[in-house]
């Protein structure tokens, strides 16, 4: 979960640093982004190019105390890494002052990613229910509830809840919301009831995460723990063993083409146009084959064909046709037909190609199934196939 969490920031901080120069980030304090946070320092940026800020602080808090939000993305962030600038916010001073300053810096300023987490009362930073959808300041005081305050106590930040400060200076929902990109992480099985609620319920400032369902750039990183109370959904979840944009370059020197398996668990569910863009993003990239798994697999291959015929008519004049990728597609009750086809069949159409790619999208019941296949093909087939 927190590695993939902070590959898909560092992702959003390179694009937005190739397309102007310069990203602006988010970053929130608390165990939940420990380990996210420590993936993300490893990651190859140009850090020089990124702006930071983080997103709440307790007011009266100096930048030495335990529980001190600074402090710890100091000691976890930017003792290894150098930003361009890191505008932290100081509990110290006089908060009317301080939103001022904290104000002014992000005025006209695009934020490209926020990473948060959700808390134990479905907050997103320091946005406690009722949460203020509404403010148009980028930063704004907050007073915290005592749910918030005794979660605080209880990752061992404080001795008692009466330690807890109870005001806090946070970024605004609305200013969480302007941003291009959101990523959030939640882990631990104590905040699978505001997940839920995040998520699956209504939006609503009385769980202040709810926002989240009305970002089309918002990414939510859960573990089985904090997962564990969300009911089946509909909408595609996209798993990616590897992400197609990474790709040629991410694999074997010099590879120019892998064998693709797509899986979910009904394809009917998933819009024609994102098929289509996944059909045109995954040719370019050099998918030789194509494996599709689940109910309306079928679809799949309609939109590679769909692919083959667009680049024909649209591609340079004199050009020959664009070559069809192999498409086989299999139903939701041959998922060892479609793996050893996927695993073994698709090198006899393409012998020279040696490297396997996988998109499993949805909620997928049999999900660690197609990972072990990725993760050791050869015993995989011996357990399931073969014996």
């Amino acid at each position: 979960m927190a590695y993939d969490a902070a590959v898909a920031g560092a992702d959003r901080i390179r694009a937005a640093l190739r397309q102007k120069g310069k990203a602006t980030i988010v970053l929130a304090a608390g165990m939940s982004q420990a380990a996210m946070l420590e993936f993300l320092v490893h990651e190859n940026l140009d850090w020089s190019g990124v702006t930071a800020f983080h997103s709440d602080e307790y007011v009266g808090i100096g930048p030495e105390e335990p529980g001190s939000f600074r402090k710890f993305l100091q000691d976890r962030v930017f003792q290894w890494i150098k930003p361009r600038a890191f505008h932290a916010i100081c509990g110290e001073r006089n908060p009317i002052s301080e939103l001022r300053r904290l104000n002014k810096l992000l005025a006209g300023t695009t934020i490209d990613v926020v990473f948060a987490g959700i808390g134990e009362n479905g907050h997103i930073a320091f946005n406690d229910p009722p949460a203020d959808f509404k403010s148009g300041s980028s930063f704004i005081l907050v007073k915290l509830d005592r749910v918030c305050r005794r979660q605080q106590v209880k990752e061992g930040w404080f001795g008692t809840v009466d330690q807890v400060p109870d005001k806090a200076i946070t970024l605004s929902i609305r200013q969480i919301m302007s941003a291009e990109s959101i990523i959030c992480t939640v882990p631990d099985k104590r905040k699978a009831k505001a997940v839920k609620a995040a998520l699956q319920g209504p939006v609503t400032p009385k769980v202040p995460a709810s926002i989240l369902q009305r970002h089309a750039g918002a990414a939510i990183y859960l573990d089985p723990e904090s997962s564990a109370l969300l009911a089946s959904t509909s909408r595609p979840i996209i798993h990616q063993a590897v992400s197609l944009a990474h790709l040629p370059a991410a694999l074997a020197p010099g590879l120019k083409r892998f064998h693709l398996l797509a899986v979910a668990p009904n394809w009917k569910q998933v819009p024609e146009l994102v098929l289509a863009q996944f059909a045109r993003k995954a040719t370019a990239a050099g998918a030789a084959t194509v494996t599709a798994w689940g109910a309306g697999s079928f679809a799949v291959e309609l939109a590679f064909d769909g692919e083959s015929v667009r680049g024909s008519v649209t591609g340079p004049a004199g050009r020959g046709p664009a070559r069809q990728v192999p498409t086989a597609c299999f139903d939701p009750d041959q998922v060892d037909r479609a793996l050893y086809h996927f695993l073994e069949d698709v090198t006899e159409i393409q012998p020279d190609v040696n490297a396997w790619v996988a998109v499993l999208v949805g909620d997928l019941g049999r999900r660690e199934h197609f990972l072990d296949a990725l993760g050791d093909p050869g015993t995989f087939i011996d357990r399931h196939i073969n014996g």
